[in-house]
């Protein structure tokens, strides 16, 4: 993938949040990868001893088929979402090193933007925000 990120990139955090028991089921990461030229998603659904899930890794360029993908494993027509933006400074240099575990890390409060819980959020909604991260980046 990248040879080179910029240090300064916007992560947009969505966690779906089960109704019936009132916990974050799953959580997605989502930025763009400005020299690629595509979406890069790192996402994981909730994990318990009882269910061991494993981290996930997606990319894409096309924001429709993206908004489809979150729509799809996160109910955004039946579930509330926690909707955080980030500006992470300190990406590594390979988009390859920027894991679920790496972005889970530094998703605080020091590195957040705005942050909503119990969203209601669709289609069109998700395409305005992956547009916005597209469209909003730093050059050194």
């Amino acid at each position: 993938m990248s040879e080179f990120n910029v240090p300064d990139c916007l992560v947009l955090k969505f966690e779906e949040v089960e109704k019936n028991i009132n916990k974050i089921d799953t959580t997605v990461y989502i930025f763009y990868d400005k020299k690629e030229k595509n979406y890069v998603v790192r996402g994981r659904r909730r994990w318990t001893p009882k269910i061991r899930s494993s981290t996930y890794s997606f990319i894409s360029k096309s924001e429709k088929s993206l908004a489809d993908f979150l729509g799809y494993i996160m109910c955004t027509n039946t579930s509330k979402i926690n909707e955080t933006l980030y500006n992470y400074n300190n990406f590594p240099n390979n988009t390859n090193d920027i894991t679920y575990d790496f972005l889970n890390c530094f998703a605080h409060d020091d590195n957040e933007i705005i942050g909503y819980d119990d969203v209601e959020i669709n289609h069109t909604i998700i395409i305005q925000k992956l547009k916005l991260l597209k469209n909003i980046y730093n050059h050194y």
